[in-house]
């Protein structure tokens, strides 16, 4: 198989690396397409698969680099911008689970850097000694790195499994109850430290931070949904799992639950809609 060959079998696996690096499926797509570029400017290469990890792998970090310079100016919380499951690569069950919208988030606090050597080892799979190579550090420092991000953020190696059966459920009983003004059926449905984040980069009506607590997540459902009678969500199968998307009077959102035990612990609300353009 010739280097090209190699590239068009490859390129969803590059896609899928650049995007867990990055939270932008827009981001991506442009860097696996300079990878291409380069990869053309090559007259042999040993080992194609390997050169192309590399090359993927240096060029998201780069791109990593760029745009947190870019979001100092955002507004609001930034969230990794949601993907219809069916542009996702074909992929295991398990290694599908690190594309979920709720993990995402959560890599964004690590530097660039660090979340490519997390994504290559927990994601996929490689040797602490190939990360090395590709990203220029040590295998201990790698494995030093790995082994620091998990102790910070254990929620990135025990990812939500609840059905998503259950996470419709829930997002129908909070609509229902938003809609009907019940107070008291919104906090049940809600655990105490729930957390809620929207992004709408100034362009919608959104809390500038996000907001902890479900009485305070409550109130914040109430105040944005205020005025709207009636919203019914079309349920889109994004990231690997469920989200909702609604149709509002001046736009639309797109909600993703957290669950911990059949409650919402975390609400994520995508309003920016340069955000929504790859959920389908």
């Amino acid at each position: 198989m010739n280097p090209t060959q190699v590239w068009i079998a490859e390129r969803p696996r590059l896609i899928g690396l650049a995007y867990r690096v990055l939270g932008s499926w827009y981001d991506a797509e442009d860097v696996v397409s300079e990878v291409w570029l380069r990869l053309n400017a090559q007259e042999e290469l040993s080992n194609p698969r390997a050169w192309l990890t590399t090359v993927t792998t240096r060029l998201a970090i780069d791109r990593g680099r760029q745009l947190r310079a870019r979001r100092e100016d955002y507004v609001g919380p930034w969230l990794p911008e949601p993907v219809s499951t069916s542009l996702l690569p074909e992929e295991s069950a398990e290694l599908r689970s690190s594309l979920r919208l709720g993990m995402l988030r959560l890599m964004d606090g690590l530097e660039p850097e660090e979340r490519a050597i997390l994504v290559l080892r927990e994601a996929f799979e490689l040797p602490y000694a190939e990360i090395a190579a590709t990203v220029g550090r040590s295998p201990a420092a790698c494995r030093q790195v790995v082994s620091r991000t998990k102790k910070l953020l254990p929620a990135l190696t025990t990812p939500d499994r609840a059905p998503d059966g259950d996470s419709e459920r829930a997002l129908t009983a909070l609509v229902d109850a938003v809609m009907a003004g019940d107070m008291d059926t919104v906090l049940e449905l809600l655990t105490d430290d729930c957390i809620l984040w929207s992004d709408a980069n100034g362009q919608r009506k959104a809390a500038r931070w996000p907001i902890y607590g479900a009485e305070k997540v409550a109130r914040m459902l109430f105040g944005v949904t205020a005025g709207i009678t009636a919203a019914r969500p079309e349920v889109k199968a994004v990231n690997g799992g469920q989200s909702y998307h609604f149709t509002w009077p001046d736009g639309a959102w797109m909600v993703t639950l957290e669950l911990d035990h059949g409650l919402v612990a975390g609400l994520q609300i995508m309003m920016n809609p340069a955000k929504l353009e790859f959920i389908g």
